[in-house]
């Protein structure tokens, strides 16, 4: 039996040994870059979910700490229902739910202000696959969006598998797709982060 196992060589570390960090796929981005380049890929990334049940600050200071601005958003059975945004969280969504439920603002949790699955778009990936990042800047255009998700077929039917972002847009090639004002940096969700912690 031991005669089947290979022998590995174990090395010691040197002064100048580093972490690997990963390469990206593309390293120059433009419009007629395959769309895929600029996908969060949820089969190499995993997405990054939320209790329906957290707070809207809690959830504020997730997206903060995980530097995005958008939250999958499961159900207490972890089953996808929904996407809560930077937008929904710092906008008035939060505020304006507050006052019709006669509940404070930290009290607002995220499944009251998300956007359901019902009502969310999301592009084929294969469509994705055949098409640019122009394509994408497109549709988010017509959706007045700051995000689409992307689904492919699964065993079980329909999978969401990846997301495309207009802040990813802003980064890589310098283009604002503006629908609504958000906040535009890390310090400003932190900023109302700390300002909401106050509003009882």
């Amino acid at each position: 039996m031991n005669a089947m196992f290979k022998k590995i060589a174990v090395k010691n570390l040197s002064e100048q040994c580093q972490l690997a960090s990963p390469v990206p796929d593309y390293d120059h981005y433009d419009l007629d870059s395959p769309a895929i380049s600029l996908m969060v890929d949820f089969n190499k990334t995993p997405a990054i979910t939320v209790a329906a049940s957290l707070t809207v600050n809690d959830a504020l200071e997730l997206m903060r700490t995980n530097k995005i601005r958008a939250l999958m958003v499961l159900d207490s059975r972890g089953n996808f229902v929904g996407v809560v945004t930077a937008m929904d969280l710092m906008g008035r969504k939060p505020m304006a739910y507050a006052n019709e439920a006669g509940i404070s603002r930290v009290e607002v949790q995220v499944k009251d202000i998300m956007s359901p699955k019902s009502k969310l778009k999301a592009m084929a990936r294969a469509d994705v696959e055949r098409s640019t990042l122009a394509d994408v800047v497109r549709v988010l255009k017509s959706l007045n969006e700051q995000h689409i998700l992307v689904v492919e077929e699964a065993a079980e039917g329909m999978q969401i598998s990846g997301l495309f972002s207009a802040s990813d847009f802003k980064r890589a090639l310098n283009i604002q797709i503006d629908t609504a004002k958000i906040a535009n940096t890390f310090m400003d969700l932190e900023r109302v982060i700390n300002e909401n912690k106050e509003v009882m």
